[in-house]
């Protein structure tokens, strides 16, 4: 989830002192056991605290989170990390897209590309993982391609924008899977819409369901206020517009999104032997170009870590975002109505991940909400993952 080459660079700002970099690799697991993580997000002493809530969760369900930057070592002791936040200058950092600098594949290759001056994130992502590095001119652009397991196989679920112009077959022999599985591309990268858990489950964004919770929590809204007093209802009154105009613009965006549809990604899944799981995953707007539309979401759940904890059970980390705050939907009015964000994809994930296993990574004032919507990348985007 990243801003892409069909946008503008100057649509979306990014602080003065970040050196950026074009973002084109990615490497993906479904759900399995995580050795660790590795992130560099230093754009802005905020994100700090993104980086300490990875390591909380890793410390508690069993994985580590390594920090690195262009000048530095690996760091995991979050005091030292948090000692280099006080320190740096901000101008020396990687890029904050861990994700996008090297492909680590089931047979412990790791590559990237030669573009890349700076082979600091690979270099290290192999050191952890006792891989061996080399280039490729075959790298997928981030976030649209995952590793799945089937029974003992490994296999490839890949953008069908990165078979436009190569043979399927050159990625199957390059990352080692027996076989690949081209998708429709509904968004600039398939991890903006779906996100493999294990055992061939694959969670996919349906947008009619969000549709679909949003017109449940607008009646339930109305129900609740008929009761409420005077003071109440002129909050509840602010809360139901909001609602409606969310309901109103999301359910125009779906219907004019020039994209392939979320059923179309779901057949291609059904088609391949996959068990796709809807989920109300997004929220998005449209940047309509001539041919495919770029979203630009305020909110998107898909965009996710996933860790096989060594009991089996799985733990689901993905994007706080600001609506909850924005509509002021207070914890009374959330228990009243049946309703939040947060509450509506947990709802929905529950039958597959305990509840206290759903993680929303937010930041020191929710900067992750600000990555994730003037930059368009989530908490995904900032780990590199590296499986036992």
């Amino acid at each position: 989830m990243k801003i892409n080459s069909y946008q503008s660079k100057n649509y979306f700002s990014q602080p003065a002192c970040v050196v950026e970099y074009s973002r084109p690799a990615f490497k993906g697991y479904d759900a399995r056991p995580l050795n660790s993580v590795l992130m560099t997000v230093c754009d802005d002493p905020k994100a700090f605290d993104i980086i300490k809530q990875m390591s909380e969760i890793g410390k508690k369900d069993g994985f580590k989170v390594y920090f690195t930057n262009r000048t530095n070592k690996l760091y995991e002791n979050l005091n030292k990390i948090k000692n280099f936040f006080r320190i740096c200058n901000h101008t020396d950092s990687l890029t904050k897209w861990a994700q996008d600098h090297a492909i680590l594949t089931p047979e412990s290759k790791v590559f990237t590309h030669k573009i890349y001056t700076d082979e600091s994130i690979p270099k290290r992502i192999a050191a952890i993982s006792k891989a061996k590095f080399s280039y490729t001119n075959y790298f997928v652009e981030g976030g649209n391609l995952f590793f799945v397991k089937n029974g003992t196989h490994e296999e490839i679920l890949i953008g069908a924008k990165e078979t436009e112009s190569i043979n399927p077959d050159i990625f199957k022999k390059l990352y080692g899977a027996s076989k690949v599985h081209v998708i429709p591309q509904a968004d600039f990268h398939i991890d903006l819409f779906l996100r493999p858990l294990n055992n061939k489950r694959i969670l996919v964004a349906d947008d009619e369901l969000m549709i679909h919770e949003l017109k449940q929590a607008v009646k339930r809204l109305k129900d609740y206020k008929k009761q409420a007093t005077p003071t109440e209802k002129q909050r509840l009154e602010n809360l139901q517009k909001k609602l409606e105009d969310t309901l109103k613009d999301f359910s125009y965006q779906t219907k004019n999104n020039k994209n392939p549809s979320m059923e179309e990604v779901v057949k291609t899944l059904e088609g391949k032997g996959f068990r796709p799981i809807r989920i109300p995953g997004r929220l998005y707007g449209r940047i309509p170009s001539q041919n495919y539309d770029n979203l630009k979401h305020s909110l998107n759940y898909m965009n996710a870590v996933v860790h096989e904890k060594p009991d089996g059970t799985l733990t689901y980390i993905t994007n706080k975002s600001t609506l909850n705050e924005r509509f002021n939907i207070t914890p009374e009015i959330s228990q009243q109505i049946d309703f939040d964000f947060e509450k509506i994809l947990t709802k929905y994930l529950e039958p597959y991940i305990k509840k206290e296993d759903i993680h929303f990574i937010s930041g020191k004032g929710n900067h992750l909400a600000y990555l994730l919507e003037a930059q368009q990348g989530g908490i995904h985007c900032l780990c590199n993952e590296i499986p036992v």
